[in-house]
């Protein structure tokens, strides 16, 4: 066989196997946080605060979940309390008035469950009361506001062991993802050392306000009071990702940004550039613009072996052309001899595309790699579900049956670190360093 070419024998060996073997599809779950008395088939009654934007895709993607119901809403804002009764469909009762409304809600006794979608500065001590009030707890990233917030919410849950809690990072909920997670832990990508982010859009990030009054109220991404800016709306979910790849948070952080287009009173920077430093001199950079979204946004996560660029719903892997050891011998990496086609060395080839496309070279012989794994009983076939219903959807699994959390208490205080200390730096202009842990 000539070396430009490959059999679909030798793809899937070399490519699909190493990818998605040994069950990587199905995503890596942390230590599960098993309820005491879980009731398999039950359904779990919720309650959902703050049923704006986010609220109401959340709500969306909570129709489809049999295992649920809302039966309480809660917002200040009465269009988005009944945009959010209207999504949901269930009749829930409804809670409004003042910000403190929601522990009203809390006190009923039917109520197992509750989601937190409101603005960043209310999620710890709502997250904090529902669990002081026996409920079970899905937050919205980021997980906190303030640092000080972080070991009072830590507090709460080992108080109400009980108690699930999980955190809105969706991609820790992709299949996609966890895919790529098993690549890296796999070697496909050989010694990880950097991973470049961007989300980069062009628009003010405005919504629109009819009445002056609740400009704040509407617009609460712009202000300081409330929000945490790009680096908590944005970033927050590229650090996860690269924390993850990582396996490891960051040890320190530095970072320009600025009010620099868009001036228009708000208070929070329209552009950020931040450069994280892990352990071992690995480092990722994000910058997010409201000015210009030519790239988009997506993680590059590169090794010495290979290069993943991935998003949500699409990735591609890179092959890199290896260099020799200093033994003058070819290195070994992941593809292990095996050889593929020039234009997958050039283009590279997708990981579980959405669709089959045009049904070119490479789309056929992902579709085999997938029917063929699938027939082994090492992989689910598709990925079926928008990953925040997978979280949704896990969320009330682990009320019901007990199962593990696919994004614990943990992994959501080091994403709210990651932002509290990279907004640090951007507002300070020094580098800011993670606390040093205890021996």
């Amino acid at each position: 066989m000539r070396k430009k070419d490959v059999t679909r024998r030798d793809f899937l060996k070399s490519a699909a196997v190493a990818a998605v073997a040994a069950g990587g599809a199905r995503p890596v779950k942390a230590s599960p946080a098993m309820l005491s008395t879980s009731n398999p088939g039950s359904t779990v009654h919720y309650g959902f605060i703050g049923t704006g934007t986010e609220g109401c895709s959340l709500l969306k993607q909570l129709t489809t979940i049999p295992a649920g119901r809302c039966i309480a809403t809660c917002d200040i804002y009465a269009p988005n309390l009944k945009r959010g009764v209207e999504t949901i469909g269930s009749n829930p009762q409804t809670y409004t008035g003042s910000p403190t409304e929601y522990r009203r809600m809390l006190e009923r006794k039917d109520l197992d469950a509750v989601l937190i979608a409101t603005p960043l500065s209310m999620h710890a001590q709502m997250v904090i009361d529902a669990l002081n009030a026996g409920k079970n707890v899905f937050v919205e990233k980021t997980m906190y506001f303030k640092e000080e917030e972080g070991d009072a919410i830590r507090k709460a849950a080992e108080a109400n062991s009980k108690q699930v809690i999980q955190i809105g990072l969706q991609r820790r909920s992709s299949v996609l993802y966890n895919v790529a997670m098993q690549m890296i832990r796999k070697g496909a990508l050989g010694k990880v050392m950097f991973v470049r982010a961007q989300w980069h859009r062009n628009n003010n990030w405005r919504r629109p306000v009819h009445d002056p009054k609740l400009e704040r109220q509407i617009n609460w991404r712009m202000y300081r009071e409330y929000s945490g800016g790009l680096m908590a709306e944005l970033a927050s979910h590229q650090v996860d990702v690269a924390n993850w790849a990582f396996g490891s948070e960051p040890v320190s952080v530095v970072g320009t940004g600025g009010i620099d287009y868009w001036k228009d009173g708000r208070e929070v920077c329209d552009n950020i550039e931040v450069i994280f430093k892990y352990p071992g001199g690995r480092k990722m950079t994000f910058t997010s613009i409201l000015y210009n979204a030519h790239l988009e946004y997506n993680e590059q996560i590169m090794g010495d072996h290979g290069t993943l660029i991935i998003t949500i719903g699409k990735g591609m892997y890179y092959r890199e052309t290896v260099a020799k050891a200093s033994n003058g011998k070819a290195k070994e990496n992941w593809w292990a001899g095996a050889t593929v086609t020039q234009q997958a060395e050039q283009k590279g080839f997708p990981l579980f595309p959405d669709e089959a496309g045009n049904q070119g070279f490479l789309d056929r012989e992902m579709l085999y790699a997938k029917r063929w794994l699938a027939s082994m009983g090492i992989y689910e076939y598709e990925e079926p579900h928008d990953p925040k219903w997978s979280e949704l959807s896990n969320f009330m699994a682990s009320i019901r049956d007990g199962k593990p959390i696919a994004c614990p208490l943990d992994v959501g205080m080091a994403d709210a670190r990651a932002v509290i200390y990279g907004n640090r730096a951007v507002d300070t202009g020094n580098t800011v360093y993670w606390p040093k842990k205890e021996a």
